[in-house]
């Protein structure tokens, strides 16, 4: 008979000195160092969790395990002797409560906590090889700052956090490009136009993601995934920089030929709520950007049919998102709006004769959007927001006919009125530093080049102001600098339609996204 096994008496002691691969795939790790059998067998990198001797247990999360017999002896090392591979990787705790807008802070404000926060963080971090010190001020920055900005809050969860960096963590390309986003909100919102740091980063970025895209094109990677995110995250990044030469308007074209490559895979590749982000993500930015091209010479749409449907199914489950808000069904009319005002405005100058079909696109334009209501589960703010995208979704059907002879006062002009006059009523109940404003550059956009009452355009002129000083974004300052253009330009020559139109004669090239 096999002897009887003793009962246990010792408690079993879990050991958390494992590396951090084998911990994340809950696997136990055989301590072998430099590289555990784990890692050698998986082809994962092996990197081991390190503290600081009487490091204070602040409000932060750290990644480490504490050893209560080096805390004990804290005076066996010199500070300024640490070894790299005891340092450990802190990130400050930045609490989500259910805020209605982020502060405003100048840049002493964002230099003097980038500083706090560089005290926390070593100078060198086995996590990040390759990157300098600035790096870990620039990820602190984009988790409590940048990643809020990019999000109009319309859901509690952040995908530009639960989504975006996780993907960066395990992608050499995606962390630099966050990086990057990072480095250029902050030089924007620094006030700092000639910033080495965000020059440097940005530079990195576009050498990363051009090599990436070759290796794509030549076979050597077969995932587009971390691709097109990059281009998606390179879209937002001009948007931060506020960059005025359309560079936007690449990095968006990259991403589309990508993102159709993408969902061309089995729908297993990529989780759901990734795929759904990065859907919206595309939807969103292709969608407010298709205004800043001219209808009258180019049949470009960044939103194609097979693209729009793969959107559409987002709205079988009411769909929220923190680009799209609710408005995403309103969103998926732009192309048709397009469409149908370029058929008025290619020919020579003047507008073709609208046939009955086209009356009939347009009637059903104008039922479909007056007919959207925002969904009930949202909140007030998001409500509001739908409700000032619905009147600009008007205002931009009502302009593409523009073209055409209508009296002084008729029924036309007073459709226009009155989506101005809701429109800015809705604005007036939503205050500047909503985060939901983060989104709202293109219905201000178009509200605004239709505006001729000076007090009107000095309140967007306001809101605008306020908005950059609150979220520090490049585009929002660029909005305003269209619309200034465009409120010195004669009545007739007014309207979305034209704002194109300004952006040729300034020599401005912004998307609203």
């Amino acid at each position: 008979m096999p002897p009887s096994r003793r009962p246990r008496t010792d408690p079993i002691v879990r050991v958390r000195t494992g590396c951090w691969a084998c911990r994340r795939r809950k696997k136990k790790c055989d301590e072998a160092k430099p590289v555990c059998g784990g890692c050698v067998r998986n082809k994962l990198t092996c990197q081991w969790p390190t503290i600081i001797p009487g490091q204070p247990k602040a409000n932060n999360i750290s990644f480490m395990p504490e050893d209560d017999d080096q805390q004990n002896r804290p005076d066996e090392r010199e500070p300024g002797n640490v070894q790299l591979d005891r340092v450990p990787f802190y990130i400050p705790f930045f609490p989500r409560g259910d805020t209605t807008g982020i502060p405003a802070i100048g840049s002493s404000q964002v230099l003097g906590t980038s500083a706090t926060v560089s005290n926390l963080l070593p100078r060198s971090l086995s996590m990040f090889p390759g990157h300098g010190p600035d790096s870990y001020e620039l990820l602190s920055h984009y988790l409590a700052t940048t990643a809020d900005c990019m999000a109009n809050g319309s859901t509690p969860i952040n995908p530009f956090l639960v989504q975006i960096v996780p993907l960066a963590f395990s992608s050499d390309l995606l962390l630099q490009l966050v990086l990057t986003q990072s480095a250029a909100h902050r030089a924007f919102r620094c006030h700092m136009e000639s910033d080495e740091v965000a020059q440097r980063h940005y530079t990195s970025a576009l050498q990363l993601f051009r090599k990436g895209v070759t290796e794509f094109i030549d076979g050597k990677e077969s995932n587009p995934l971390m691709l097109t995110v990059g281009a998606l995250v390179m879209c937002f990044t001009e948007t931060a920089k506020g960059d005025m030469n359309g560079t936007i308007f690449d990095h968006l074209t990259a991403a589309n030929s990508l993102l159709i490559r993408l969902l061309s895979q089995s729908d297993t590749a990529v989780p759901k709520d990734l795929k759904d982000f990065v859907i919206e993500y595309y939807t969103y930015t292709a969608a407010v950007s298709m205004i800043s091209v001219d209808a009258r010479v180019s049949t470009q749409l960044f939103l194609n049919f097979d693209l729009e449907q793969r959107a559409r199914q987002l709205l079988q489950s009411e769909y929220v998102g923190n680009l799209c808000g609710c408005w995403l069904e309103l969103l998926l009319l732009i192309p048709c709006i397009f469409d149908l005002g370029r058929q008025w405005m290619m020919h020579d100058g003047r507008p073709a004769m609208p046939t009955a079909d086209d009356i009939a696109m347009f009637s059903s334009l104008q039922v479909q959007i007056m007919r959207w209501t925002p969904y009930a589960s949202v909140s007030p703010e998001v409500f509001l927001a739908g409700r000032i995208f619905q009147q600009a979704m008007l205002l931009y059907l009502y302009t593409a006919l523009g073209g055409f002879s209508r009296a002084e006062n008729g029924m036309y002009q007073g459709l226009i009125e009155t989506a101005i006059a809701e429109a800015m009523s809705y604005l007036d109940q939503l205050s500047g530093t909503a985060r939901i404003n983060s989104g709202l550059c293109w219905p201000i956009a178009v509200v605004g080049s239709c505006l001729s009452n000076a007090e009107h355009q000095d309140s967007l002129r306001r809101r605008l102001t306020v908005m950059v000083n609150t979220f520090g974004l490049g585009n929002m300052q660029r909005t305003l600098l269209i619309l200034e253009h465009m409120w010195q330009m004669p009545l007739d020559e007014a309207g979305p339609w034209n704002i194109c139109r300004a952006m040729q004669r300034n020599q401005i090239w912004i998307s609203f996204a």
